[in-house]
């Protein structure tokens, strides 16, 4: 059991709550400048983004291109920013389901729908 000893000092109640406000004031603070920042950060990234895509031919397009070259079901596509050499481009990946069964994987660059890369057997 703890004995209060009255001759040891005790920290002023003043100290204690001008510590605990500056504390709160710190906190506030950083709160403050997380909320404010947050919103700058995710527009020059949207912004990155918007400039990539406005240049991106449509999906439309792109799926027209691969019917007429390689018949089957598309499962999936796929917009991704790449990078290729020095720099990065924006790639549509493909995956097919070709009429025997087989999955192939194409890779066209979203500017221009030139075919980049094919992974998987072409089936004659």
């Amino acid at each position: 059991m703890a004995v209060f000893d009255s001759s040891a000092k005790s920290i002023p109640t003043k100290w204690l709550l001008a510590r605990r406000e500056e504390t709160l004031t710190c906190v506030f603070a950083l709160i403050v400048a997380l909320v404010i920042s947050t919103p700058w950060a995710v527009a020059d990234e949207d912004e990155e983004i918007t400039n990539d895509t406005q240049q991106v031919v449509s999906l439309r397009s792109l799926l027209a291109q691969v019917h007429e070259a390689y018949p089957g079901h598309v499962l999936e596509v796929e917009l991704e920013r790449e990078q290729y050499g020095d720099g990065g481009i924006t790639v549509y990946e493909v995956k097919l389901l070709t009429k025997k069964g087989k999955v192939l994987k194409l890779e066209y660059d979203a500017i221009n729908l030139k075919l980049l890369k094919i992974n998987g057997r072409l089936e004659n």
